[in-house]
């Protein structure tokens, strides 16, 4: 089954934090990791720990149905099996509409389709891809769907409804971005404003932010270790 990069992976968990979308189109499910990490970033993390009380309709597209195994269904509300190109066509608005490595899957006049129709129906596209030309890839997995049919570059995706973007490199130093737009209705508006009020409800949300902060920014952990020893030293 598709997999792919790992290092804008806390990139986009801070995307889905900050704008909580209610409803999510994820678009080649591949192995998952959008619907896994949006019920556990988006659900678990706000105490939703049983399936019974998820609250989100999370729904995929895959075109090769051998990729889906019966753990997918964990996670996702509904996955339509068929080419995104035409599903596309028949699904309802969401909240946010992932493209995570899909784009470049699409022959040039098709993905421009893809893209300006999931602008449609999203509120926020969430499109991650690789970027330039070192990227070539033929069949894989038995997936005829694997060979990478378009080539992209930031300068092309850096349009004016873009919100914001993120440019990463993988293990072999190939560039790839995360770009972040509105749809054609109103984005939701991000909601870190709403942390505190949660925090101070639920402290062990709060106890694991602090420590996933911890872990995130080891420089600035020591620091803050330091001061509170030398406040400690000239304690009564």
């Amino acid at each position: 089954m598709g997999t792919s990069n790992w290092q804008n992976i806390p990139y986009c968990i801070e995307i889905f934090r900050e704008f909580e979308p209610k409803t999510i189109l994820d678009i080649g499910v591949g192995f998952g990791r959008w619907g896994i990490l949006a019920r556990e970033f988006l659900e678990v993390w706000y105490g939703r720990n049983n399936p019974k009380t998820w609250q989100l309709r999370v729904e995929g597209i895959e075109a090769f149905e051998p990729a889906i195994s019966s753990y997918h269904h964990a996670f996702y509300n509904h996955i339509h099996i068929g080419d995104a190109f035409d599903i596309l066509l028949k699904v309802e608005e969401f909240e946010l509409v992932i493209l995570g490595d899909v784009l470049e899957h699409f022959s040039p006049d098709r993905a421009d389709k893809v893209l300006q129709r999931c602008k449609e129906i999203g509120r926020l596209v969430l499109l991650i891809i690789p970027l330039e030309k070192d990227w070539h890839q033929n069949e894989k997995y038995g997936n005829p769907f694997e060979q990478h049919l378009s080539v992209w570059t930031d300068e092309q995706l850096t349009t004016p409804d873009l919100l914001k973007k993120c440019l990463f490199e993988d293990f072999s130093e190939r560039p790839f971005g995360v770009y972040l737009y509105k749809g054609s209705k109103n984005p939701p508006k991000g909601n870190k404003s709403k942390d505190a009020a949660k925090f101070s409800e639920d402290t062990e949300l709060a106890a694991r932010e602090l420590y996933r902060y911890f872990l995130r920014h080891p420089t600035r952990t020591k620091l803050l270790r330091d001061i509170l020893n030398f406040i400690h030293k000239w304690l009564p």
